[in-house]
């Protein structure tokens, strides 16, 4: 059993004890004060709901014991079979790239988790979400339409590349914007002139090597491939967003896969 504890401090201490705390905090026990803290914080982020808290961070339990933490929540992968923190101390190791781990991603600003999943090799498996926090009303949205099992996953993939649509479209959009502006500016600054000292460096007599001249021949593109060159910063990004929405389809379908397997294992087991 793999779960992910989300909240602020004094409810996440609720669950882990050792969930470090503020500098000048010496306790290294859960007091009765304490715990009621935690207990007081962690009902009133049940009632604002699992995805308001404010900077939440996040506690990875295997069996109830602790494997990781850290202080914000984010895009992180943490490995389960590493030797977790002591008490007080935060998960170093947050970019695992292999062996069995749990990836997390969050939304821009990390201020909500949008998907936790477990990988190991070649199987990738998605956690339940909380009740009544926005992931679950986005996996009910998601179960209830199959167009939106494909159409949530291109927007999730079109929103990670959104950093190459920025880059590459809308630098220089504001760039044009800025022009004037800064041209305006730089009229109006003094002109300073600073007597810089004029250095001769030695000149190096370098050698004049005439190299063959060879004469390619010439190619005429199609008019489909001259329009794909000109016009590449428009559907580079569309590209890679629609790559990454490919892969979590894939991905979402292996998880439900694995989970029926799961599912169909219990009640064999169960039954005997």
């Amino acid at each position: 059993m793999l779960e992910v504890a989300v909240g602020g401090p004094g409810a996440l201490r609720a669950v882990d004890d050792g969930y470090p705390r503020p500098k000048g905090d010496r306790s290294s026990r859960t007091t009765p004060e304490v715990a009621e803290e935690g207990s007081r914080e962690l009902a009133e982020a049940d009632a604002a709901g699992p995805d308001r808290v404010a900077n939440p961070g996040y506690v990875l339990l295997r069996e109830g014991e602790v494997v990781g933490r850290a202080h914000q929540i984010g895009d992180h992968r943490v490995a389960i079979d590493a030797d977790p923190p002591g008490p007080g101390k935060f998960t170093t190791g947050l970019k695992a790239f292999s062996g069995p781990r749990v990836q997390m991603r969050s939304s821009a600003f990390a201020t909500a988790v949008r998907q936790v999943t477990f990988r190991d090799g070649r199987d990738v498996v998605h956690f339940d979400p909380p009740p009544g926090s926005a992931a679950e009303a986005r996996l009910e949205a998601i179960a209830a339409s199959p167009w939106k099992r494909v159409a949530y996953p291109v927007a999730a993939g079109l929103g990670r590349s959104g950093w190459a649509i920025a880059v590459i479209i809308l630098l220089p959009l504001i760039g044009r914007l800025l022009d004037p502006v800064l041209e305006w500016i730089f009229d109006r600054l003094p002109e300073v002139d600073i007597p810089w000292p004029n250095v001769s460096f030695p000149q190096i007599p370098w050698p004049d090597i005439s190299l063959p001249s060879i004469s390619l021949p010439a190619v005429s593109l199609p008019a489909w491939v001259e329009f794909l060159v000109e016009y590449s910063k428009v559907w580079v990004p569309l590209v890679i967003g629609v790559a990454f929405a490919v892969v979590a389809v894939r991905h979402s379908r292996r998880s439900r896969t694995i989970k029926e397997s799961w599912q169909s294992e219990q009640s064999e087991q169960s039954e005997q």
